[in-house]
């Protein structure tokens, strides 16, 4: 009798203690979900750039070069912003370099909004905010591998790929607000957002615990990390191999940017803002469904299947155009599916997981300064790729599709040679790899 009610007590005590060990670990996967989005709230207003040119071009009285510039322009800027986010970064801090980002895309999207505006005006709004997804592409991704997912490993990958989910949840906003409201209502929007964005930044987040302790302040650090109640080691001292970035040339972005000219290019007879809409829900779809498996799978292996479906969703729109089929039905049911399919893929990996690596490649010394080199490196293939377009359209035809699969063929062999498996794996782990490889490599 004595050892049952003893039994029960022990069984009671331990049910209590899991109980309340599974609410802690909710209660902090709750709190770090609600830092990541604090951390990557400035790269909404940036991200909703991506979508603009989209619903305004057919709003404003453009020449096919002007309309060119016009998409591309941002492009232009975001090598620009991504070289200032290293110093920004490494100099200032993760925290000040998050607030930056939002000081253009404010100014950016005011001069936007403005109406009645002249070509100059839009240009330099552009500028401003093209500056603004540049300075945004590397800081949160940063801030959220060294402080957020210190303590859930395993949920990195998840919890990194925010900042490219934040990217394209602005773009899904703007198609979404475009189909509902004109461009410059859409425009005031990002502005409010980006100062929200740096309200919520100043107020609610430290700077990041490794970074102070590079700068010697070890209180500071302390403190932070306290705040953040990190309690795994996080310096990193290792130095890691350079990696190279995906490349982009594939035309990742040109879709985006003029979404509603090659839907009525196509001839596709449905609703142009409608079919806008479903691509940037599908193509943020794609990215939620990425971080919930990212928690079962690597990078590595979301790239392969991302890669090999944007590779068959170009050449196969391409063989279709080459074919000219003229019948509208089909011609619907095809260029919507192919499209679709491009956003899914591309939301799979092409472009959220470039950039969701920057913060786990590289040791805190020179993450900064590596992350902004990649990060400008893909924005100059993406300003390349959408400047040309319209140019390649009219000399290419339906091959310019093909192109841009065939270029994601070459990006899949690029996946399987190059990029490193990082699943599971702590920074130190990583560093050490890269120095093991490294090794090996110098003794053969």
């Amino acid at each position: 009798m004595e050892s049952n009610e003893k039994s029960r007590l022990t069984c009671q005590k331990y049910n209590n203690y899991s109980c309340k060990t599974h609410q802690l670990h909710k209660k902090s996967i709750s709190r770090v979900l609600w830092l990541a989005f604090v951390v990557t709230m400035p790269c909404l207003a940036p991200g909703m750039s991506f979508g603009y040119s989209g619903i305004v071009l057919d709003q404003l009285r453009l020449s096919v070069d002007e309309q060119s510039w016009f998409a591309s322009l941002p492009s232009i800027m975001m090598p620009i912003g991504c070289l200032f986010s290293g110093p920004l970064i490494d100099k200032l801090g993760r925290k000040t370099a998050l607030m930056v980002t939002t000081i253009p895309s404010c100014l950016g999207w005011l001069l936007l909004a403005q109406q009645p505006v002249s070509l100059c005006v839009l240009y330099i709004g552009q500028l401003l905010v093209g500056m603004s997804v540049g300075l945004s592409t590397t800081p949160a991704t940063v801030y959220s591998a060294e402080c957020i997912t210190v303590n859930f490993t395993g949920l990195r990958g998840s919890f990194t790929i925010m900042t490219s989910i934040m990217l394209n949840f602005g773009m899904f906003l703007t198609y979404l607000l475009g189909s509902l409201v004109p461009a410059y209502i859409v425009a005031y929007t990002a502005s409010f957002v980006s100062f929200a964005a740096l309200i919520f930044i100043r107020a609610l987040i430290p700077e990041s615990p490794p970074w102070l302790f590079e700068q010697g302040r070890h209180g500071d650090a302390e403190f932070s990390q306290n705040v953040l109640r990190i309690t795994q080691p996080i310096l990193q001292t290792s130095r890691v191999k350079s990696l190279e970035e995906i490349p982009q040339f594939s035309g990742s972005f040109v879709l985006t940017s003029y979404m509603i000219q090659l839907l009525r290019s196509f001839n596709v007879t449905i609703n142009n803002y409608l079919i806008t809409l479903l691509a940037g829900f599908t193509n943020l779809s794609a990215m939620m469904i990425l971080s919930i498996l990212l928690t079962k799978s690597g990078f590595k292996q979301l790239s392969f299947v991302s890669c090999t479906g944007y590779s068959l969703s170009m050449i196969s729109l391409a063989i279709f155009l080459y074919l000219g089929i003229d019948n509208e039905l089909i011609t619907n049911i095809v260029v919507i599916t192919c499209i679709l399919l491009n956003m899914a893929m591309n939301g799979l990996g092409l472009r959220p997981i470039p950039y969701a690596m920057l913060g786990e490649v590289f040791p805190t010394d020179v993450a900064g300064v590596a992350g902004s080199i990649v990060a400008c490196l893909s924005s100059i293939f993406n300003f390349i790729a959408i400047k040309m377009y319209p140019y390649m359209r009219i000399w290419l035809g339906p091959g310019v599709f093909m192109i841009y699969g065939i270029l994601a063929f070459f990006t899949i062999i690029f996946v399987l040679k190059i990029v490193p498996d990082t699943r599971g794996k702590t920074i130190k782990q990583i560093g050490d790899d890269f120095l093991r490889t490294d090794s090996s490599t110098e003794t053969i």
